[in-house]
């Protein structure tokens, strides 16, 4: 990209005022980190020192409240299933590779990695001088506090290539489980698929009831020319998990990369994704459904950075909000004056199932090519009150109805995980949470 064709606000640096009392919070935290854990100097310090610990006033921040992170950091010893006393695999009948890690830790007893032709699969540890993918300017550690925290301090993680033309079988589940108090749990995800190849993901949290500690995940993937992703992620933590996701996606040309997220529950939840078209005929999709309950907190951040021309993109993103919880959206759309013939959309819904609970919606297009079709839109209401009477006039409960308006609104999201054994666990898991009967025991039907 020419000089003159570069963006005078998406690349221009900022600088965001730091918060004494955040930096001190940051600090100490940092401190606690370094006391349970051996962490060499690295290059992540010098972002660490340079951007601001998140606070209301750094402006992707501005509604996500970040104290519940400044708690005790203690070491744990659990770190199998066995020890933990949770399922290797939450997913019944669910036929897939897969690798768990419990409290951040590999689990090898546990796992049941692939045996395929043309993949290389294990966890980051142990891939010895295999190389990882770099940290650039616009990489989540080099403009996010908490992601800095991730680069710093990671433990473990998947490590995945893929050859040229290869299509895995199966899914590979990654299982993350985190259990006891005062627990940080930091795991990178490296994946690279070279030109056709295909590869499922599922991403899959869990959490015990009795769990307090703090998730802090970072999945790198690049697709190459013709490259398939597709990543269904669920969060399901119980306990008071604090949970921080990053994906950072670079797709080259004629690529496809999708990420389904579903936030089941959880005490403090925040989805950062980034996704860099780099290559013409790409194409990118985020879909995400979360059901907030009471004194449960859901954000999520999307950036979508169209750089090239010939590309499309689409985001859907609905939200149900129960009790007194609380919901963000924001999402970014980017088209560089390169990006000519870019098609995107994004759309953000939500239901305020009570009147106690609230919505921060800001869906932001920035555009600086001229032929282009960009649209966005948001909305915030509550139950259509005529399909509630509707329902109720033929006799359905008044749970049961709404259970019925739910899977009507957020239907469309489901439908595009790809892998039916986990949308079935998913709508058994959001029935079973809510107290509504279980929609189907046909996740692929119509209805």
């Amino acid at each position: 990209m020419t000089d003159s064709a570069k963006p005078q606000l998406m690349d221009r640096p900022k600088t965001e005022a730091k918060h004494a009392a955040s930096e001190t919070s940051g600090a100490a935290f940092l401190a606690a980190l370094d006391g349970t854990r051996s962490a060499a100097t690295s290059a992540h310090d010098e972002a660490l020192d340079r951007l601001p610990v998140p606070h209301r006033r750094v402006e992707r921040w501005k509604y996500t409240p970040v104290a519940a992170w400044w708690k005790d950091v203690l070491s744990t010893e659990v770190h199998t299933v066995q020890a933990a006393g949770c399922a290797a695999n939450p997913v019944p009948g669910l036929d897939a590779y897969r690798l768990v890690f419990v409290n951040g830790i590999f689990d090898a007893l546990a796992s049941d990695l692939p045996v395929h032709s043309g993949v290389v699969c294990m966890p980051l540890s142990q891939k010895g001088d295999a190389a990882v993918q770099p940290v650039d300017a616009f990489s989540p550690e080099t403009t996010d506090w908490f992601a800095g925290v991730n680069g710093k301090y990671g433990q473990e993680g998947l490590y995945l290539r893929v050859a040229k033309g290869v299509t895995l079988d199966r899914p590979i589940l990654v299982h993350h489980h985190t259990t006891g108090s005062g627990v940080f749990n930091a795991l990178r995800h490296d994946i690279a698929l070279e030109a056709h190849a295909q590869v499922t993901l599922v991403h899959w949290s869990t959490a015990a009831s009795s769990a307090d500690g703090s998730v802090n995940i970072l999945t790198r993937a690049a697709v190459a020319d013709g490259a398939r992703l597709h990543i269904d992620k669920v969060q399901d933590e119980e306990g008071q998990v604090r949970h921080i996701a990053f994906e950072d996606i670079r797709q080259s040309s004629d690529s496809h990369a999708e990420v389904h997220t579903v936030t089941v529950r959880g005490q403090w939840v925040r989805n950062d994704l980034a996704f860099r078209i780099n290559g013409s005929g790409a194409h990118a999709e985020l879909n995400g459904a979360f059901l907030p309950g009471e004194g449960e907190f859901v954000d999520n951040h999307t950036t979508v950075d169209h750089r090239v021309a010939h590309c499309t993109s689409s985001e859907n993103y609905k939200g149900i909000l129960y009790g007194k919880s609380t919901g963000v959206f924001n999402g970014k759309v980017f088209v560089r004056p390169d990006a000519q013939q870019t098609n995107a959309y994004q759309q953000n819904a939500n239901i305020l199932a009570s009147d106690k609970a609230s919505i921060n919606a800001k869906p932001e297009l920035e555009i600086y090519a001229d032929d282009v079709k960009c649209s966005h839109g948001c909305t915030v209401g509550q139950f259509d009150s005529d399909a509630l009477f509707y329902a109720r006039s033929r006799g359905v409960g008044l749970e049961a109805a709404k259970a019925m308006l739910v899977h009507a609104f957020i239907g469309d999201v489901l439908k595009g995980i790809k892998v039916a054994e986990v949308r079935l666990e998913v709508e058994h898991r959001l029935a079973e949470k809510h107290g509504w009967e279980v929609w189907s025991d046909y996740p692929n039907d119509d209805a």
